[in-house]
């Protein structure tokens, strides 16, 4: 009892942080949502100046709570973290008792295998005698039996910790890359505001000339540039014409699609510049020598996505699909875009490929909700509804979608 009560006091405090933390980023998240809200309110009221500086005030503050969630996220990681290392490595350590256990068990049949029924009957002067080493040995062999489940139960379990492990550490590694791009988004919002406050000189006139100069200004929007992971370059208007066709051909919205491989591009830091034998992790080697091969590429000199410090790379194209991930839309995106095989590093094959993935996560609904989660899926799979970088990641496409659909809109009203 007294060393329950020792436990409990060691580990309160412990327990009381974890606690207001996750009230703390739990706040954050909800005042990110009604900012994202409002944002998305002002974007679709009349244009003028005090909205404008409205909207990147709400930027301001998003932005910030973006970085302070982030921060109380990763310290929770760490906590997470250092627990599943200790839970891993006391499961190890049974499974080594375990083991143990069970050679001493094989080694007692061993030596009973090693006597026949004559010698059990020689050796004991009593029946009685005898049918009690009998049971012995029927005790030692369910014994067995009993330690074989418990070993393998041990070892399913600790896969699973494994795994979950690893799932924290490269969500904490993404997060730590997202900071960067959180605190650059900061700055940006924050010098834009003051960029407009000192061209406009809070004039509503000159602010409205700004805006009907934008709008007339079409080669600046057709020309400006649309880079995507793996050094692929072009202009918006180039962008926009390979991904109509994926649009059209799976449901999901152009500006959507193009503010996912955009996001993600940006997001990939260390996309091509990694190697398949050294950033991929050995279950993808298979598939990516059956897709290089089907292409005719050499996959030594093929590049994919780098390595973190924590996880592993090995993303293909543009559109960053791992390769076994490729593999399950082949056919589907082949039967769309009539390339046969199709490639990770066709523009046009990559557009499509998402939009696939995308609409079976609903994006093809186009809307706000429905496109908001088919992002968290795509960047976090089955942890799309508890991971902060998913919802960060939704937020920043979103916003990015946001910003290409009016482009568009301006070219669609030029024709």
């Amino acid at each position: 009892m007294k060393k329950i009560i020792f436990l409990l006091i060691l580990f309160l405090p412990v327990l009381v942080f974890a606690d207001e933390r996750d009230d703390k980023i739990r706040q954050l998240e909800a005042s990110i949502e009604q900012y994202n809200q409002q944002i998305q309110k002002k974007q679709s009221e009349a244009q003028n100046l005090a909205n404008q500086i409205s909207i990147f005030e709400l930027q301001i503050k998003q932005s910030q709570a973006e970085i302070d969630a982030t921060n109380l996220t990763i310290k929770q990681l760490a906590s997470a973290i250092g627990g599943k290392e200790a839970g891993i490595a006391q499961k190890e350590k049974e499974i080594k008792e375990q083991n143990i256990l069970l050679a001493q068990y094989l080694r007692q049949v061993a030596y009973s295998d090693g006597s026949s029924l004559l010698g059990f009957l020689l050796k004991n002067d009593k029946f009685s005698d005898f049918f009690n080493d009998f049971n012995s040995l029927n005790n030692v062999q369910s014994k067995i039996q009993e330690t074989l489940e418990t070993i393998k139960e041990l070892k399913e379990k600790l896969i699973k910790e494994k795994e979950d492990l690893e799932d924290d550490k490269a969500e904490q590694e993404q997060l730590k890359r997202i900071q960067n791009k959180q605190k650059a988004v900061l700055q940006g919002a924050k010098k834009d505001k003051q960029k407009l406050l000192e061209e406009t000189k809070g004039q509503e006139k000159i602010y409205q000339q700004l805006i009907a100069k934008t709008r007339a200004d079409i080669e600046v929007i057709k020309n400006q540039p649309y880079n995507l992971a793996m050094g692929f370059k072009m202009t918006f208007e180039e962008a926009l014409s390979r991904a109509l066709p994926a649009s059209q051909r799976t449901s999901v919205r152009s500006a959507f699609l193009m503010a996912i491989l955009k996001i993600e591009s940006d997001w990939g830091g260390n996309v091509g510049k990694g190697t398949w034998q050294t950033d991929m992790h050995p279950r993808d080697f298979n598939a990516f020598k059956k897709i290089t091969g089907a292409l005719g590429l050499n996959p030594d000199s093929t590049p994919v996505s780098k390595k973190p410090y924590y996880g592993w790379g090995g993303a293909m194209g543009p559109a960053q699909f791992l390769p076994t991930t490729w593999l399950l839309y082949e056919a589907a995106i082949a039967n769309l875009t009539g390339h046969r095989p199709p490639s990770p590093w066709n523009i046009e094959d990559a557009f499509t490929a998402s939009g696939l993935m995308l609409a079976e996560s609903g994006a093809d609904k186009q809307t706000y909700a429905a496109e908001s989660k088919a992002a968290k899926i795509y960047i976090a799979g089955g942890r799309w509804n508890r991971s902060l970088t998913a919802r960060i990641y939704s937020n920043n496409v979103m916003a990015e979608a946001s910003r290409i659909q009016k482009d568009i809109d301006i070219l669609n009203q030029s024709k």
